[in-house]
């Protein structure tokens, strides 16, 4: 199932005394969350919009000025809340798909489309993110580069392991 609201930051300080916001960006880049228009907050099922007012990139965080949000004390409560951006208006490249509608999808061997395991998240590392596959056996850590990482599709990801990184799969 794809969700309508996707994560895409986390409030982590405040910014100036007139109610602006430091974001830590959870994106491709931190000019993709300061692009939106409108930010998006979760409480239980429910999620709230605010506009966004002013946006820019200050290192690897984003400053936001946001509707409502008028000085240190508001903006003070918002520090650690999750920040969500709607689906349409995250950018997609042709072809490409959304790393939170990848959990999930069942992982593939290449070569004989046997089934390896299940996609349980993907973590970031300073080299290249990294698959981490649920198996019978445990989590297997597959970074997501080629020549391991073949395609990714909503039928599931197909990767070409070195022998030995799936136990159950002789390749």
């Amino acid at each position: 199932m794809k969700h309508t609201y996707l994560t895409c930051g986390k409030i982590v300080s405040t910014h100036g005394v007139r109610g602006a916001v430091k974001a830590e960006p959870w994106c491709d880049s931190p000019a993709v969350l300061a692009g939106f228009d409108r930010v998006y907050f979760r409480e239980g099922d429910t999620y709230t919009s605010r506009a966004v007012r002013g946006a820019f990139v200050s290192g690897r965080q984003v400053v936001l000025t946001l509707e409502g949000v008028t000085d240190m004390d508001a903006a003070e409560r918002l520090r650690g809340c999750v920040l969500y951006a709607h689906r349409d208006q995250i950018p997609v490249a042709p072809g490409a798909m959304l790393q939170e509608d990848m959990i999930g999808l069942p992982v593939l061997e290449a070569e004989t489309d046997r089934p390896l395991g299940t996609l349980l998240r993907i973590d970031p590392s300073p080299a290249a993110d990294l698959l981490v596959v649920g198996t019978d056996a445990g989590e297997v850590l597959v970074p997501m580069i080629p020549p391991f990482l073949r395609s990714v599709s909503d039928d599931g990801i197909v990767l070409t392991p070195p022998a030995g990184m799936f136990p159950e799969a002789t390749v």
